[in-house]
């Protein structure tokens, strides 16, 4: 009889520890993710530059989508170390415009983006598509070329910084000049904080380049 009751103790014991590991199997953040735990591995941050460039290019990006969290430009004044600007106006003195864009994605893609300058005319000025493998999270992304502006005269008014992703227009993002000695000079108003540790890294491990296409386009016309 106590071998009995042993192998029922046992038993009741072995099915015990099964239901506890089928209950621990269960719980949210145990074993593989699902899809919408890899989403929500970290929330999309948006500058206010990101959200306006947006809403001007009238795309109403979603957490399910891709969303452009940070836009601007690098712009090369007197020394290679650039001044980033998000808003407000880039001095007219520019020897050189670079922009870049960071995307948030919701699982990892491939696939080309595209940035453009168009100036206050409508006249592309500058472009530069790449392909581009994404990862899901925060990618930042800065292009291989230039816009040389060193001995040109810029047109007044509002330019455009606009990025696509497959022909789908996802940023329009505006931006004036700021003439040198009009005024109280500021270096670069409105700057809006420091280049980040991502946009850093790309910097230091990117070269100059020659901008094909607007080299180009400039030795077709002048620029007025």
């Amino acid at each position: 009889m106590s071998i009995i009751v042993f192998v029922v103790l046992i038993t009741l014991f072995i099915m015990f520890l099964f239901g506890l590991f089928v209950i621990a199997e269960r719980q949210p953040g145990s074993g593989n993710p699902t899809r919408s735990q890899k989403r929500s591995k970290r929330d999309p941050q948006l500058t206010p530059a990101a959200t306006e460039a947006m809403r001007n290019a009238g795309y109403a990006g979603t957490p399910d989508y891709v969303q452009v969290t940070d836009i601007g430009l690098l712009a090369y004044r007197h020394s290679d170390e650039p001044k980033l600007v998000r808003s407000g106006d880039v001095m007219v003195d520019t020897r050189y415009l670079r922009p870049f864009v960071e995307l948030w994605l919701p699982y990892a893609v491939s696939g080309s983006v595209r940035f453009e300058l168009i100036d206050s005319n409508n006249r592309l000025r500058y472009a530069d598509e790449e392909d581009y493998d994404l990862e899901h999270g925060e990618n930042t992304l800065l292009p291989d070329t230039w816009l040389p502006l060193e001995g040109k005269t810029v047109t007044p008014g509002d330019w455009a910084l606009h990025v696509l992703a497959e022909d789908r227009l996802l940023a329009a993002h505006t931006f004036g000049w700021d003439p040198v000695g009009g005024g109280p000079i500021q270096e670069y108003v409105d700057s809006d904080g420091e280049i980040s540790q991502e946009l850093q890294q790309l910097l230091t491990t990117k070269s100059r380049h020659t901008v094909s296409l607007s080299d180009l386009l400039s030795d077709q016309e002048d620029w007025t």
